[in-house]
């Protein structure tokens, strides 16, 4: 089969496109042919030098396909069954891979089936960070920085189906759709000054936050009024402030977790962004616009030939 690989730690330049062995199944895992894959910052960092483990390697780390054969019985799914998932931080850059069967889920209805490739790790993130962690619920008031990004815009969306108030931060372009996304407050946080504009705005600061994007973290922190609890996914150095508590956690790989999220596709309440989509030998050209920054929403790498046709990519 095909797969982008890298061998070398770099630029985009170094994914190659490659001839690779069919993965084989372990118990308990599904075969997937791969119809797309998301993207996303954790791509980029791996292939900078972020991944550990022997060279080469399949980036992508979430997909949307079809179950191959009857590798999906053990989990009630049949061959041609539509799934998507999150098997781990790599391995979705390929025509085929295998996929633990409870780190994947049926496609909602509701959901296109190239779209949920860019769903399941910024959607699952989202809802464990916003349930899990800071235990939004209905009548809470929650900050979510970066609302317009892949993780940020799920957030946005989820934090209202709990039914919270939403205040979120994004560049001035991205406000009108974060408020269509459900936030009732939009901070401009291109401006140096926004974390007083949100501590004026929440009678001292906000006491829950989720913190989606590292050039946030530092605002983040002075947004928060004393005692705040903030979420964030992000790996990298926190702010060293003892006024509040940082809660840095990563999303799970749960099917279970997309599917209590379905309905929530099926009803129109969540959807998913695609700023662009690509055919997956242009992988590198993805990995240049997350570098860039200022995504609205996610991308997706179409990796199936016919649909890539139809979608005139």
């Amino acid at each position: 089969m095909q797969a982008i690989t890298v061998s070398e730690f770099g630029g985009p330049e170094v994914l190659r496109v490659s001839e690779t062995p069919v993965p084989r199944p372990r118990p308990g895992e599904v075969v997937v042919r791969v119809l797309a894959a998301g993207v996303g910052p954790w791509d980029t960092s791996l292939r900078r030098g972020g991944w550990t483990g022997p060279m080469p390697y399949v980036p992508g780390g979430e997909f949307a396909g079809v179950v191959e054969g009857d590798s999906g019985a053990d989990a009630g799914l049949r061959d041609g069954s539509p799934v998507y998932g999150y098997p781990g931080v790599t391995g979705c850059y390929a025509q085929y891979l295998t996929c633990p069967a409870e780190q994947l889920a049926p496609v909602p209805a509701g959901l296109p089936i190239v779209d949920a490739a860019a769903t399941p790790i910024d959607a699952l993130t989202a809802e464990q960070g916003l349930t899990d962690v800071l235990s939004i619920g209905a009548g809470d008031r929650v900050l979510i920085t970066a609302g317009a990004g892949g993780l940020g815009h799920f957030a946005v969306q989820i934090a209202r189906i709990l039914g919270a108030s939403v205040m979120a931060t994004a560049s001035p372009q991205h406000h009108e759709f974060v408020h269509k996304l459900g936030a009732a407050t939009v901070i401009d946080h291109t401006k140096p000054d926004w974390p007083d504009q949100v501590r004026e705005q929440t009678d001292g600061g906000a006491e829950r936050v989720l913190a989606s994007a590292a050039a946030t973290l530092d605002g983040a922190a002075r947004a928060a009024r004393d005692g705040a609890l903030i979420a964030t996914p992000v790996h990298t150095e926190l702010p060293d402030t003892g006024r509040v508590r940082w809660q840095p956690y990563d999303g799970q790989p749960r099917g279970s977790r997309l599917i209590r999220m379905g309905p929530w596709f099926d009803d129109g309440s969540l959807t998913v962004t695609v700023q662009a989509r690509y055919y997956w030998h242009n992988a590198a050209q993805a990995h240049r616009v997350i570098e860039a920054g200022h995504t609205q929403g996610k991308l997706v790498l179409v990796v199936d030939d016919d649909l890539a046709a139809t979608m005139e990519i």
